[in-house]
């Protein structure tokens, strides 16, 4: 165990934050799985994505028969995706010293990014899989560090395209307490398009500056109640001092830094015009002190002169609260709809990111949703919807599209590599427990391709992953070696 912290701490320290690319950590993993006698090999995988590094790579580890029959699955894939989400604000990362990439170990856990979701469940299986290196096998074990799980699962997916292998059962690894999760919810990415013509006015009206900043608590888009969602903070806030006479000209909106997070920072920039300046300051004050809000918020002023500026039309921000209302009802309605073996027990909405172009505004929304919700149905009900809402507003182009959809995942308690991995449980002495997931996960990827895939891993997910301060749990980790120890026993001996 001394030996998988020490490499557990390396890990963490490569930053793999999807946009950057995983080639440093794909190489170090790679020499990671020679070093064991592995059969090993880099794929890079191509994408289309804007703003997202090119140096994305699959690993590909092989114990046993290396040749792969198209035809014929043989062999247990054992998967583990190697990026991570953004770390976000460094100073809510109090347990790694402000430094998310410095793995800490205290009190029988390891702080970092990645270390729940999921880098070190890479290296349980490796340690596992050290164990057959003298072994003859009957079928032939294949580790994975799959790159672009967080951003569409692009990485899995060009696996799966490929044929680079063919297994008979695949276990992806996620955070699930080690308990073997054999369903989970499908996620739908949403963007809302707002697009405009800038306004030129002369400034001379409005033309003290004001830069608000919106600080919250990420999370994963599958509990976006265990969060605090700082674009939500301030478009309340924002309209809030609406409500309360205040004129403001609006420049700016940016917040969230990936779509499947809680957003922790958001920001508005717009002017006021002198008369008003001074009321907004001791209004601004006196909010954040009464909803105990020091802490969420702050403000840096300035001023334009005689300056011109461009500003949004002033349908925008009315229109943009609009649209962020109708998914809050939207949320609100999906908890009428509840499945108990699921946490949360209904679909749920997070808005994650606002971006601003030259010309629109671009709002994403993460719907995480049942399997028995009629997702045609709400889809077709969403852009109807939308449609009316951007009938309100007949000089602004409002547009909504699903970006993106990963599938749910049902597997049932009768397929045999459920059953599988109970035996391994068992044997492991590990508590044989079977759950449901709210997260999105490339174990769905492999079952709509016809394999059978669950997902197993140690650490907790809810209101761990995509968070500040994440961990995993030392005796997880011991548990974990156990686990994957016996299930390939199970199937590869």
């Amino acid at each position: 165990m001394k030996q998988l912290l020490e490499e557990a701490k390396k890990m963490i320290r490569i930053n793999s934050v999807t946009t950057t690319g995983n080639e440093e950590l794909a190489n170090y993993v790679a020499s990671l799985l020679e070093s064991r006698g592995l059969k090993t090999q880099l794929q890079p995988v191509m994408h289309s994505l804007e703003n997202v590094s090119k140096r994305q790579f699959n690993v590909i580890g092989i114990m046993g028969d290396p040749l792969v029959d198209k035809k014929t699955r043989k062999g247990l894939l054992l998967n583990t995706h190697l990026d991570t989400v953004s770390p976000g604000l460094p100073e809510n990362w109090t347990s790694t010293g402000g430094d998310p990439f410095n793995a800490t170990v205290r009190d029988g856990k390891i702080f970092g990014l990645g270390s729940a979701d999921v880098k070190l469940d890479f290296l349980c299986k490796l340690k596992a899989i050290e164990k057959f290196r003298e072994r003859k096998l009957k079928m032939p074990i294949y580790l994975v560090g799959t790159c672009g799980e967080e951003i569409g699962m692009f990485g899995a997916k060009y696996l799966i395209k490929s044929m680079a292998l063919n297994p008979k059962y695949v276990v992806v690894g996620e955070p699930s307490e080690l308990k073997v999760v054999y369903a989970h919810k499908c996620m739908k990415i949403f963007k809302v398009s707002i697009g405009y013509q800038m306004v030129a006015r002369d400034a001379r009206g409005f033309n003290r500056r004001i830069d608000l900043y919106s600080y919250g608590k990420s999370a994963h888009g599958s509990y976006p109640h265990m969060g605090t969602n700082a674009i939500h903070q301030t478009t309340d806030f924002l309209k809030q001092a609406s409500d309360h006479g205040f004129e403001m000209r609006f420049t700016k909106f940016d917040g969230g830094d990936t779509i499947n997070k809680v957003p922790d920072r958001a920001m508005a920039e717009f002017y006021l015009t002198s008369h008003q300046f001074e009321d907004f300051k001791r209004y601004f004050r006196e909010v954040v002190k009464e909803q105990n809000k020091e802490t969420a918020f702050k403000v840096e002023l300035g001023g334009l002169g005689e300056q011109g500026v461009r500003f949004l039309p002033d349908a925008v921000f009315t229109c943009m609260n609009d649209l962020i209302d109708h998914f809050r009802k939207m949320a609100e309605s999906f908890e009428q709809t509840t499945d108990p073996s699921y946490n949360p027990a209904f679909s749920t909405v997070n808005l994650g990111q606002i971006k601003q172009a030259v010309s629109g505004i671009d709002m994403y929304f993460d719907l995480r949703l049942l399997p028995d919700q009629p997702l045609e149905e709400m889809e077709q009900k969403l852009i109807k919807d939308v449609q009316e809402i951007a009938s309100r507003y007949p000089s602004l182009n409002v547009s909504v599209a699903r970006q993106r959809t990963n599938p749910g995942l049902n597997m049932t308690l009768d397929h045999s590599l459920v059953k599988l991995c109970k035996e391994a449980m068992s044997a492991a002495n590990i508590p044989v427990q079977v759950d449901k997931k709210a997260t999105s996960t490339e174990a769905a990827q492999y079952f709509q391709a016809g394999y059978e895939a669950v997902v197993f891993g140690p650490g907790v997910s809810h209101g761990n992953s995509h968070s500040p301060n994440e961990y995993n749990i030392v005796e997880h980790l011991e548990k974990a070696v156990a686990f994957y120890e016996n299930l390939i026993e199970g199937i590869c001996i």
